[in-house]
């Protein structure tokens, strides 16, 4: 018998088994590359890596210009310290020269200034270097020494009052004979500036922008230099100067601090990149070209940037920077990335970079622009992204070399079964020595043999059905749960994987419409038409995800499903997958949630929190609504008494009580580090938002936290409402009004709670435009003084004058006008310091010789310095003993008024306070304050003849002052029935209109005046 040659029965069954294996794998890989989800998951991993950069360039930001640049006030001491000497020697700026009597008096003038600015500043050195104006100056090339008094702090971070913390790193030896500061090792007589440009930026820079803009004011020439060693004391710092010049533009020098590298390091710890510590912090320096590039834009002309490293944090740098230099560019995907070198193995960086607005735009050096750049290697970042690829395509190749192994094994078994039972049949016939009943029996077993050949086909039958559900064998030992099905357009068949409605959710699903059959769910055997029901009943839980898929969210498990379905023309069936995405779905929300919301408080931050507001005011929707901005207090004394962890829980117990206090529709953000917003819109007037925000405050009162000393500390805020549509229409307008109005209410008293007055900000802003007439009446002492009488309620005689401040300015009208413009311009102290001197010069000298007390008007927040204290004292020791230190009680604070107590009973004064009875807290204040007078409000006194409410009022505040041994003066006394009243209910002073009107010299009063009083008194 002659068998022709085909294909092997090996070959039939493996290839197309093969091929179904290979196509499979190939639908498997395109899904995965044509999902966007990895890609949302890097864009989301980045965006999370940017605001945290974010964050800690806004936190150095802040402590380099409002902490360590704030010099103004030592630099114009300096200048007119060097002007005094200039003027006692009849010289000139061009006259000091290195060493000279006249620099080594200005020297030695500036010594006190100096050693108080260091003490309360917390830099690491400061320094005042004099020109040299023997031509040597070293500005421009060359090497001179100068005239310097340089200090170093080595604990800058404590003040001691004996200064043992203090080194001299550069001084005259005179000077260093007479202080008991130690020298430093490296201390020099004078300070020698290098002939390297670069060397002596520190000087020169703003030494020559001095000279090159004369009219501008000194704070607007600081220079931030790059980390150097100035005075070869073995530590690199960063350095802010600043040029000591007159009004004239005549330059004497430079003042400056220094800020140690490591101790700038020590604000952006890289370990919160990445919890391995695989990234790293750079404080970086760039032209203002760079600019376009490394704010990550797209029109950016450049696509690279250098920059120079001043500051870093973590070894990863290490990889990247070259000579304190390092390159960045922008890539394809919009990130700022650091090249890799392969032949060392190292990958690809990831960077982000935040601008630090130092200068303004008008300065001389806003060219330099300061960057804080984070840094991780890109497999490091994108971890997440690319172990989920790579797991994805392990488990596809996986599955699909299983798949050819048992195709291979079984085409190989079935195939030997087969060829052996051939050879057996074949065998039967061929034997030899047959006999006939064997033929015969041949020839029955014929009729057996072609039962046999349909046994071997129903058992072929049996194997292709086998490999059928190869696939879906593969996919149960898979942990990923996954089924799958395939719907025939001719014949209406479908067929399911063994585990596809248990991975759908369906075996359980309560809504399983009427007419579809569980059990032939169970069994894989459920029609068509039974099918499209159940599918239609899922309808309601899925939302449309990439391309044509669909996620499900199952309503009766804590799981999400992809449902996508693939419809091929060509073979005219549809093919859908279901897998489980539950891992994958929580993970984006997770990455997502951390993207908008502050990591600190769980509060939207402040990008999403504009791109909500955008959202709202651009649906046109909004009726009424109320935005509060919040400023927490004493957040910087949390973190200076007891560490950033304890400020943390302070802004946390913040945010929890914000919270408590929302409703649906509203929206709370922390902006920044210690400011929060919140956007009121479930409430109908102005009247349910004054309530909302009034239930906000005392939430916010209420809460409490227990600092590690055991003292119970209330969290305090100060806030400020605009509202929609009364303030503004716009957003940013409304916040920026919002803002107004937290700082109208922290200027004025912390912790209240302050709306938009629309007015008020007309008139500040007016005022702003006086700011120049402020600073020449500070300057130039513009203010006289008028004085009070205030005479005893018995005898009429003067007992005491007021000291009233009178501005001899026309463009400042009145003295609440010059106590505002300061408050704006942080320069109260300077009035407190104005009000003691001028006041005591004033009275000692217009004095007839009454022996009266004289009552000055404290700024109750505010404090006089040590030199202050010992001018006063050295030009008015006689007349201390007579001065009654006055404090308005609405200013109460128990920190500075104990100052205030120690200060009266060093000077042997007395304490008084004002407008006693128009505050909330008299009774505490009293408790609380050594105080020897209480003048009774004049709103109080107005009328108090004839209304029985002001009467009851003053009885009561008389019997609680008389029964703590404190005297009461009556203020704003303007008629004789007032006069009677106060008189008759036991008063122990008056003033006002009627004893007696403020004028220029202190008066004796009037005998009519005298005899009315006694006679009133009973006398």
């Amino acid at each position: 018998m002659r068998s022709g040659r085909g294909l092997s029965f090996r070959a039939i069954i493996v290839a197309p088994i093969v091929i179904a294996l290979a196509v499979q794998a190939l639908v498997c890989y395109f899904v995965i590359i044509r999902s966007d989800s990895l890609t949302i998951l890097e864009e989301d991993t980045y965006s999370l890596f940017s605001e945290r950069v974010n964050s800690r360039a806004g936190y150095l930001e802040n402590d380099m210009v409002l902490r360590w640049s704030e010099t103004g006030e030592t630099v114009q001491k300096l200048a007119d310290t060097t002007k005094a000497v200039l003027d006692e020697y009849g010289a000139t700026a061009a006259d000091i020269q290195t060493a000279s009597p006249l620099a080594l008096e200005i020297i030695d003038r500036a010594f006190d200034d100096m050693i108080a600015f260091v003490q309360r500043s917390e830099a690491d050195g400061v320094y005042f270097v004099l020109t040299d104006g023997s031509g040597e100056d070293g500005t421009r090339g060359g090497q001179a020494p100068h005239s310097a008094l340089y200090l170093l702090d080595s604990n800058p971070d404590v003040s001691l009052d004996n200064g043992s913390d203090l080194l001299l790193a550069a001084c005259p030896i005179g000077l260093a004979k007479r202080t008991d500061i130690a020298l430093a090792s490296s201390w020099e007589a004078a300070f020698t500036l290098s002939g390297d440009e670069s060397a002596n930026a520190f000087y020169r820079k703003p030494f020559e922008a001095a000279l090159d803009y004369p009219d501008a004011a000194a704070e607007d020439l600081g220079y931030w230099g790059l980390p150097d060693d100035i005075g070869d004391t073995g530590n690199r710092s960063i350095t802010y100067s600043i040029p000591v010049k007159d009004d004239e533009g005549n330059v004497y020098g430079v003042f400056g601090i220094e800020i140690n590298v490591n101790r700038v390091a020590s604000y952006f710890p890289y370990r919160d990149l990445d919890a391995s510590g695989q990234g790293s912090y750079l404080l970086a320096v760039a032209d203002s070209g760079e600019e376009g590039v490394l704010s990550g834009s797209s029109d950016a002309v450049e696509t690279s940037a250098a920059l120079d490293v001043v500051a870093s944090t973590g070894a990863t740098q290490n990889l990247y920077v070259e000579g304190d230099r390092l390159s960045v560019s922008l890539d394809g995907r919009g990130y700022l990335v650091v090249e890799s070198d392969e032949s060392i193995g190292q990958v690809e960086g990831i960077a982000d970079a935040s601008a630090l607005k130092l200068y303004d735009s008008t300065s001389p050096f806003a060219s330099q622009q300061w960057y804080l750049l984070g840094l991780v290697p890109e497999n490091t970042l994108f971890r997440a992204s690319e172990v989920l690829e790579s797991n994805l395509f392990a488990i596809l190749g996986t599955s699909f070399g299983a798949g050819i192994l048992l195709a291979v094994a079984t085409a190989w078994f079935s195939s030997s079964r087969l060829r052996r039972l051939m050879n057996e049949v074949r065998g039967v016939g061929e034997r030899p020595g047959a006999k006939s009943e064997a033929s015969f029996d041949f020839q029955k077993t014929g009729v057996h043999e072609i039962d046999e050949l349909a046994d071997s086909i129903g058992t072929l039958a049996t194997g292709l059905a086998a490999a059928g559900q190869r696939l879906s064998r593969i996919m149960a030992l898979s942990d990923h749960a996954v089924g799958a099905f395939e719907y025939s357009w001719k014949t209406g068949a479908i067929t399911y994987t063994d585990r596809f409605f248990e991975t759908l959710g369906a075996l359980d699903f309560p809504y399983v419409p009427d007419g579809v059959d569980r059990q032939q769910m169970r069994d894989g055997t459920l029609g068509a038409q039974g099918f499209d029901k159940l599918m239609k009943a899922y309808l309601p839980f899925s939302e449309p995800d990439s391309g044509a898929a669909h996620i499900i969210a199952l309503p009766h498990r804590d799981r999400y499903l992809r449902f996508d379905v693939t419809e091929d023309a060509d073979e005219g069936s549809s093919v859908g997958i279901v897998e489980d995405v539950t891992y994958e779905i929580r993970t984006r929300r997770r990455i997502e949630h951390e993207r908008d919301h502050d990591i600190l408080t769980g509060l939207l931050n402040r990008r999403a929190f504009e791109q909500e507001m955008m959202r709202i005011f651009a649906t046109g929707e909004l009726r009424f609504a109320a935005m509060g901005m919040l400023d927490l207090d004493n957040l910087k004394f949390m973190n200076d008494s007891f560490g950033h962890d304890w400020g943390d829980q302070y802004i946390q117990a913040a945010g929890a009580a914000l919270l408590s206090v929302m409703r649906e529709d509203d929206l709370c953000s922390r902006v920044s580090g210690d400011e929060f917003l919140v956007f009121i819109r479930s409430c109908a007037d102005e009247q349910e938002a004054a309530e909302r925000f009034d239930e906000l405050k005392n939430r916010l009162g209420q809460t409490m936290i227990e600092a590690p000393d055991g003292r119970m500390l209330k969290v305090r805020g100060s806030i400020g409402v605009a509202l929609y549509p009364r303030d503004a229409l716009e957003y940013d307008e409304l916040r920026d009004y919002a803002d107004f109005a937290m700082y109208t209410a922290k200027h004025y008293r912390k912790g209240e709670l302050c709306f938009f007055d629309k007015n008020r900000y007309d008139v500040q802003s007016s005022m702003l435009e006086k700011r120049e007439d402020l600073n020449k009446l500070l300057d130039e002492m513009l203010v006289d003084y008028h004085f009070q009488p205030i005479v005893d309620a018995r005898t009429g005689e003067v007992f005491a004058y007021e000291a009233l401040m009178r501005p001899q300015m026309h463009s400042l009208e009145s003295p609440s006008m010059v106590i505002d413009l300061a408050r704006m311009q942080s320069k109260l102290y300077r009035i407190e310091q104005i009000t003691f001197s001028r006041s005591l010069a004033l009275f000692e000298e217009r004095d007839p010789g009454s022996g009266a007390k004289l009552f000055v008007n404290s700024i109750g927040t505010q404090s006089l310095s040590t030199e202050d204290e010992r001018d006063l004292e050295r030009r008015f020791g006689a007349l201390l003993d007579r001065l009654v230190i006055e404090i308005t009680e609405s200013d109460f604070g128990r920190e500075l008024f104990g100052y205030k107590e120690s200060l009266a009973r060093r000077w042997n004064a007395c304490l008084a306070i004002d407008d006693f009875g128009s505050g909330y807290n008299g009774d505490t204040t009293l408790l609380e304050l050594e105080a020897a007078y209480v003048k009774i409000d004049m709103a109080i006194v107005r009328g108090i003849d004839t209304d029985v409410d002001r009467q009851d009022i003053l009885k009561s505040l008389l019997s609680y002052a008389h029964d703590r041994g404190v005297q009461v003066i009556a203020e704003g006394v303007e008629t004789e029935a007032e006069l009677a009243t106060v008189i008759g209910f036991g008063v122990d002073y008056i003033q006002g209109y009627l004893v007696g009107k403020p004028a220029p010299y202190p008066g004796g009063g009037d005998e009519a005046l005298r005899e009315t009083i006694r006679r009133m008194s009973g006398l």
